[in-house]
């Protein structure tokens, strides 16, 4: 059952409303002031319902903060309607605040003579904006209500929805004022697009590591000895002889796998070994889960 807008706030921590609000504010900010002191000043566009606020500003000096809140307000009721909850909270309150930035804002462009450089540090400061936004639970609007709604109803993924519907604004900015302009802002919204991955999932990146061997007792053993890293121990069976099989499972740092790869190497030089990234961890002996 839909919650109403009562309850969710009231199942909300008010602490949590505070930061959240800030840090929802000050992405904003930073959003608008990079997609107009790099992005428009030097006639480029971001993606989605910005960049058609920014191309009918390039073709008919509308102004981006009205017709950015305008074009947004169907688009929040609409994701309230299908979508609710305390995503459309925060995004109303994200919209309201980039159409704000951008009004007080507006004045702030800087022309450039070096395209390049306009596009990489305008898509980073849009890619800090969007990903401060993301982190706390909000969105400034747009493409991101209808990414929700394409993801929920349309079984659409939300890479593939984003994909799309840059794309066909991509391809009228490119129409209207030539491959160039195109090409600069692909530039920068492919690296925006690397700041939020960073920001969402962060620097931290630790590995995991699957270890295959006959004496995963002695091998867990010793990393829990040296590295002070817990493991898991999963039950398997070889597909060639069915043999069973025990896999010591852990994560650790991307400092600690050469550690780990030592004690394999000195116990058993016929383990197994598969490592993968992970992109997040929270809990003991990495990031603290209540600091998330």
């Amino acid at each position: 059952m839909k919650k109403t807008l009562k309850s969710i706030f009231l199942e909300t921590n008010f602490k949590d409303i505070i930061k959240d609000t800030f840090i929802i504010t000050l992405g904003a900010f930073i959003y608008a002031f990079g997609v107009n002191y790099f992005f428009v000043a030097n006639k480029m566009a971001d993606g989605g319902v910005a960049g058609i606020c920014t191309i009918l500003y390039f073709l008919f000096g509308f102004n981006i903060s009205t017709s950015y809140f305008l074009i947004n307000i169907p688009l929040i009721i609409l994701g309230y309607k299908l979508i609710g909850g305390k995503f459309i909270i925060k995004t109303f309150y994200g919209t309201a605040m980039t159409s704000l930035a951008f009004r007080i804002l507006k004045d702030f462009q800087g022309p450039m003579n070096d395209k390049i450089m306009a596009s990489l540090f305008g898509g980073l400061l849009i890619g800090i904006g969007l990903g401060s936004i993301f982190m706390a639970g909000g969105s400034s609007g747009g493409s991101d209500i209808l990414v929700k709604i394409l993801n929920k109803y349309f079984d659409i993924s939300v890479g593939k929805a984003f994909l799309v519907l840059d794309f066909i604004v991509l391809s009228l900015l490119g129409f209207l004022f030539g491959k160039e302009v195109f090409m600069y802002t692909l530039v920068g919204l492919f690296t925006s697009t690397k700041v939020i991955d960073v920001i969402q999932e962060g620097l931290d990146t630790s590995k995991s590591v699957g270890i295959i061997s006959n004496k995963s007792d002695e091998i867990k053993d010793k990393i829990m000895e040296e590295l002070d890293r817990g493991t898991t121990l999963l039950i398997a069976k070889g597909g060639y002889k069915g043999d069973p099989k025990e896999i010591v499972y852990c994560i650790v740092s991307r400092y600690e796998v050469s550690s780990v790869k030592k004690i394999v190497k000195n116990i058993d030089r016929n383990a197994f070994i598969f490592i993968s990234e992970v992109s997040e961890v929270l809990g003991e002996g990495f990031k603290n889960i209540d600091n998330n």
